[in-house]
């Protein structure tokens, strides 16, 4: 999850819209993956560009569903630390697909294919395979260039 201190608190609540707070910063206790969605809200009459932060695959699935004629997913972006994309350090990049099944001991495991091809598992299990999770099911499937599949999301949004 996200965290803020109050002392970070730019203004006070709803000085910029009802039910909305502004931080000059936030952090994170856990080095765990999140994602980084550039999305197109309209807002009186005109689309304005943001960008969402969304800690995991549920709050990134709600996004996706959300989609309408007043809010459009433009881009989503892993953010991975790097015990997880096996570099020095945390990377963010353009999201291909996003799958979610359960190891043998029935904990949720996330599979994200990033730009480039690389395929990162949110496991420390370094002996888990893919191929072993059970109830595999596609959240997320990137609409590219190079791909013009639009199967996948069980009903979901692809961007």
């Amino acid at each position: 999850m996200f965290r803020s201190h109050q002392a970070d608190i730019a203004g006070f609540p709803g000085m910029f819209g009802d039910g909305l707070m502004h931080w000059h910063g936030i952090s994170r206790a856990l080095a765990t993956h999140w994602y980084h969605v550039s999305v197109q809200r309209l807002h009186e009459g005109q689309f304005r560009n943001y960008e969402e932060m969304l800690n995991d695959e549920a709050r990134l699935v709600e996004l996706l569903l959300a989609q309408d004629q007043s809010l459009v997913v433009q881009e989503v972006q892993a953010v991975t630390p790097g015990w997880m994309n096996k570099g020095d350090g945390w990377k963010m990049e353009k999201l291909l697909s996003l799958s979610m099944g359960f190891s043998m001991d029935e904990v949720p495991v996330s599979i994200l294919e990033v730009e480039g091809g690389e395929v990162y598992i949110d496991t420390h299990e370094p002996s888990l395979k893919v191929e072993s999770l059970t109830g595999l099911k596609e959240l997320y499937r990137s609409r590219t260039k190079k791909s013009t599949s639009t199967a996948g999301l069980g009903g979901y949004n692809n961007v």
